[in-house]
């Protein structure tokens, strides 16, 4: 049973942020004078699609039709932008028009940019918005042939098509053929340098443990060459590959920027920057709306070296981000939100010669000197830092020892340990949160932390040890400790633990 109404609805989507939303579209033709109108609070790019649309037309053996058109798009309130729409804006006029079929009762959802020739493009956002409605009832979810990858990735199942031609054995061949697409991976990285290379540093062979265990920031300040940058390369060799989920999230970002090229890996991706960075690259192009290196770092790790050289502006923009794990950007009085859950990983001199946690009195500078130098990591900062670990320069014997012992397999003994860990959270919280990133409102309960053992954080606190931000924060990182050590409450030695990773060494 099929109809030729003059007033079609399909479904299509656009994207905001790190989140997509539903679009519905509404094609109206009536008789009168040729118009094109499109309502709906659209930009400039959907409202030129008629010279888009008319030329694809012609190019595939179709016609615009005469009249009236008016396109509705909603949600009306919501600011929407891009080219994605035209696929489904010549579909439903194609539908209105008669020139296509419409069967009875279907739902449609259909997405893509066409060319002046009648081909239909990929757009920027696409594994954001098929995220959006890979659950979604549709009998026909109709997208770009070259977004078979984003598809795959979001697990959407439907039929690519790649010119408008094609559309005519869909709907009036009936000949709608439903694919689950599939997806490549790269092959993983197999250079992750071993924690065994960490000789003489136990503290922070401990401290990147617990940061892996419970996805916590960490800062690493110590001499030149005691490690602190390969200690970085190290902590990604210790947390686990992204699940399906989440390769869904880190992709449909970095598809953003690099579109449908970009590197497929359930590797944790690792962003470094350096003292040169602006709020600019962390934040994003507010221009074009796409994320800057806080959201490219979500799931992994951002890495930042030198970090007291940063420029104050940058240091203080961290402050948020960190907190919330996302970041947010205005265009035109809209929000756009993107996730930026990630390890933030600092390193750095503690003192401008480097030697200040040396002994023998090494250092040269004064202690006005050394406070100068690392005000920059200011009290706000450094509260939204979970481990502080220090590293000072290793022996002569462990330095040999480098390169004449045999090379080290520790890392995989902690992979373990990090695993087991993630696997206690999960089922603690649910998969999406860990120790680090689980919200403030009821850790007590759900971490399992007694009376007893909040009591002797608090007097902690009250001594000087850390302030009432850094109270939470300590708890968090006991729970990890204690997930480390296969216990199912935490204790007084694991908060008492945690302490230490919250004081400058000297």
């Amino acid at each position: 049973m099929t109809s030729k109404p003059n007033v079609a609805t399909l479904y299509s989507s656009f994207a905001s942020g790190s989140d997509a939303t539903l679009s519905l579209i509404e094609v109206s033709i009536s008789p009168g004078i040729p118009t094109f109108s499109v309502i709906g609070l659209c930009d400039s790019s959907i409202r030129e699609s008629e010279g888009r649309l008319r030329s694809a037309f012609n190019s595939a053996g179709f016609t615009m039709p005469k009249g009236h058109i008016t396109v509705g798009i909603s949600p009306a309130y919501m600011r929407k932008t891009g080219t994605g729409f035209d696929l489904a804006l010549a579909l439903g006029i194609l539908f209105a028009s008669g020139q296509l079929y419409l069967p009875a009762g279907k739902r449609i959802y259909a997405e893509g940019e066409l060319s002046l020739g009648g081909e239909v493009k990929s757009t920027p956002g696409s594994c954001i918005r098929l995220k959006t409605v890979s659950d979604m009832d549709f009998d026909y979810k109709i997208i770009p042939g070259n977004e078979s990858v984003s598809a795959a990735i979001a697990g959407v199942m439907g039929q690519a098509i790649n010119n408008l031609t094609e559309l005519n054995a869909i709907f009036d061949g009936n000949e709608y053929k439903e694919s689950i697409f599939r997806f490549e991976p790269d092959p993983s990285a197999d250079d992750f340098l071993d924690i065994s290379l960490l000789k003489g540093q136990e503290k922070t062979k401990r401290a990147l443990l617990i940061s892996a265990a419970g996805f916590h920031n960490i800062i690493l300040l110590g001499s030149p060459g005691s490690g602190k940058t390969m200690a970085g390369k190290i902590l990604s060799g210790l947390l686990p590959k992204l699940s399906r989920d989440e390769l869904s999230d880190v992709y449909s970002l970095s598809e953003l920027i690099e579109g449908e090229s970009v590197k497929i890996s359930f590797d944790r991706p690792v962003r470094m920057i350096g003292p040169n960075t602006t709020v600019g690259k962390l934040l994003g192009n507010t221009q074009s709306v796409t994320p800057g290196e806080m959201a490219l770092a979500n799931k992994g790790i951002l890495f930042a070296d030198e970090l007291p050289l940063y420029k104050t502006e940058v240091l203080d923009f961290l402050r948020a981000p960190l907190e919330e794990r996302a970041v947010h950007m205005t265009k035109k009085g809209v929000l756009y939100s993107y996730d930026a859950d990630c390890i933030f990983l600092g390193t750095g001199n503690p003192c401008k010669c480097g030697q200040f946690y040396e002994k023998g009195s090494k250092c040269r500078c004064t202690m006005n000197e050394v406070n100068r130098y690392l005000s920059k990591l200011s009290g706000p900062f450094m509260e939204r830092i979970d481990i502080l670990s220090e590293m000072r320069s290793i022996s002569g014997t462990d330095m040999a020892s480098i390169y004449t012992d045999a090379p080290g397999s520790e890392s995989p003994e902690y992979r373990d340990i990090v695993e087991r860990c993630w696997h206690k959270e999960h089922e603690r919280y649910g998969i999406r949160f860990l120790n680090a990133n689980f919200p403030d409102a009821d850790i007590k309960d759900a971490m399992r932390i007694p009376d007893s053992v909040v009591k002797y954080a608090s007097d902690l606190s009250e001594k000087g040890f850390f302030s009432a931000r850094g109270f939470t924060r300590i708890l968090r990182v006991a729970r990890t400790i204690a997930d480390i050590n296969d216990s199912d409450d935490v204790t007084i030695e694991d908060v008492s633990e945690a302490a230490q990773f919250r004081k400058r060494g000297s």
